[in-house]
């Protein structure tokens, strides 16, 4: 949806459109004892994952798949006064702007780039990329809207993108 076709929307949600709204990390080094883990647990014998392979990586690669999970900050922490963020809290964000408490993912897309090894520090951030008009779904009033997460490796190249399609609503008062 481009500008022109944008809805009207409340500040700051209208300022948010198309620029990383929260950036997140890098908190934790990949490590391949992590992702080794799950391949025994999954029973995933790809050569990639264990030892690399001759042109294509001298290192080991992280699974494709684990991207979003290398950004993730900790629920806790050992000081008690530092808040952890959100994982996609530009999401949670928007239900808090648009006053819709409830929300669903409904589609996830990931785009790979650049593979991950590793020794890599990950940072990402999210971008609000669509906000769709309001409407009424079976719940009550909701809006649709897009979240693209970009991850980056240290040097700054892309990792990845993950775009995320949202439903929130809220629950119509009952007669």
């Amino acid at each position: 949806m481009s500008s022109a076709q944008q809805p009207q929307l409340p500040e700051p949600v209208n300022s948010w459109l198309g620029k990383a709204v929260v950036s997140i990390g890098p908190f934790m080094t990949v490590e391949q004892g992590l992702w080794l883990n799950y391949c025994v647990a999954v029973e995933d014998a790809h050569p990639l994952y264990w030892q690399g392979m001759k042109g294509v990586s001298e290192q080991p690669l992280a699974p494709p798949a684990f991207l979003p999970s290398w950004v993730v900050d900790h629920d806790w922490r050992p000081n008690p006064d530092e808040k952890p963020m959100r994982t996609l809290e530009l999401h949670f964000m928007l239900k808090d702007a648009l006053g819709l408490p409830f929300g669903v993912v409904t589609e996830v897309e990931l785009e790979f780039h650049r593979p991950v090894v590793a020794g890599d520090r990950l940072r990402a951030e999210q971008v609000l990329v669509a906000v769709g008009e309001e409407y009424q779904t079976r719940m009550g009033p909701g809006r649709r809207w897009t979240i693209a997460v970009n991850y980056y490796h240290q040097d700054e190249a892309l990792a990845g993108v993950q775009t995320l399609r949202f439903v929130s609503y809220r629950k119509e008062a009952e007669l």
